[in-house]
């Protein structure tokens, strides 16, 4: 399978839910993987004699990673959106008055500035994103309300008090909306911690997005407009930290790819070992002979700090050829 297609094929399967990538590690097929749903092969790449169920494989579960696509551009979603551009999300701010929803307000946003009915009646590459639902009026907050209950998410919050949320289920329960899918609406907004400002009540939402985004079993949180370039791009390398042990700024999973132009997406933690890893893949994309390999580095407590590592320890690194 050619990568564009294998990693179009991630991206389908996760619109629906996770994935899990089994990786070899060792021996012959270094760096090949593949995709499995339930113990399903999804695809591989490159397509190789392999046996996937081989103990050995790295096996990681892959969701995607955060992004935010908020509903109304007020105090709220100004204060949410600062929060959130530290935290490294992406975000998304839908609506219809130019004021509220441009590219000065929110620098490191898309803004779709646009009634928020036409917004869902195009395509968007959101893979199952976290709706932030904070329009000026119940109204608006309904119809947003209704359009992502019916697309793939991993999480709807929409502001308002008790009364008024209980006010807009009711209308939908009339609409055919059954008590159930309500159920996954967290309405009031936010978690419980008698927020005030807009600071406060973006803290809030925010604070809740992560304990959502973290529940459960520990994934692997692709980026999606990573995602969506390797779909596009013919050939690049993908550094990926497949090992870890003692303290660093990476986790097994963070990965990513310098492309042909020598740009890059992702990260595998920053600071100097982000730097080497850079260095070694630009290396392989400009020497057809490198093959794919894998690079330890190790850091004694003097050096740690200068990799950005707080007591020392090691990262190990997949290097692929795409």
């Amino acid at each position: 399978m050619h990568a564009k297609s294998y990693y179009t094929s991630l991206i389908d399967t996760l619109h629906q839910g996770d994935v899990q990538r089994r990786t070899v590690l060792s021996g012959p097929n270094l760096g090949a993987e593949a995709l499995f749903v339930e113990d399903r092969l999804i695809a591989s790449l490159p397509e190789v004699e392999q046996d996937w169920q081989d103990e050995q494989l790295l096996r990681e579960h892959l969701s995607c990673a955060v992004e935010l696509v908020v509903f109304g551009g007020g105090h709220v979603a100004l204060e949410l959106y600062r929060l959130a551009t530290v935290m490294g999300y992406h975000l998304t701010i839908v609506d219809e008055r130019e004021e509220y929803c441009n590219s000065d307000r929110f620098p490191q946003a898309k803004c779709l500035c646009q009634m928020f009915e036409t917004v869902f009646k195009e395509d968007h590459p959101w893979i199952r994103p976290y709706f932030v639902i904070i329009t000026r009026g119940h109204s608006f907050d309904q119809v947003c309300l209704e359009h992502c209950l019916r697309l793939p998410h991993s999480y709807i919050g929409m502001i308002g008090s008790r009364a008024k949320v209980s006010k807009t289920f009711a209308a939908m329960q009339e609409k055919g909306f059954t008590k159930a899918e309500l159920s996954e609406v967290c309405a009031p907004i936010g978690l419980d911690i008698n927020a005030v400002t807009a600071m406060e009540i973006a803290l809030s939402i925010l604070a809740q997005i992560v304990q959502y985004s973290r529940a459960g079993v520990q994934t692997v949180q692709l980026d999606s407009q990573l995602l969506q370039r390797q779909t596009l791009s013919e050939s690049y390398i993908v550094a990926r930290v497949v090992e870890k042990h003692g303290s660093s700024p990476c986790e097994v999973g963070f990965q990513l790819a310098m492309f042909e132009d020598g740009t890059f997406s992702g990260t595998v933690g920053g600071g100097e070992m982000e730097a080497r890893v850079l260095s070694e893949t630009d290396a392989m994309l400009k020497n057809d002979a490198i093959e794919n390999h894998m690079t330890t580095f190790i850091l004694d407590k003097e050096k740690a700090g200068a990799l950005g590592m707080i007591c020392g320890g090691q990262a190990t690194v997949l290097f692929q050829r795409r």
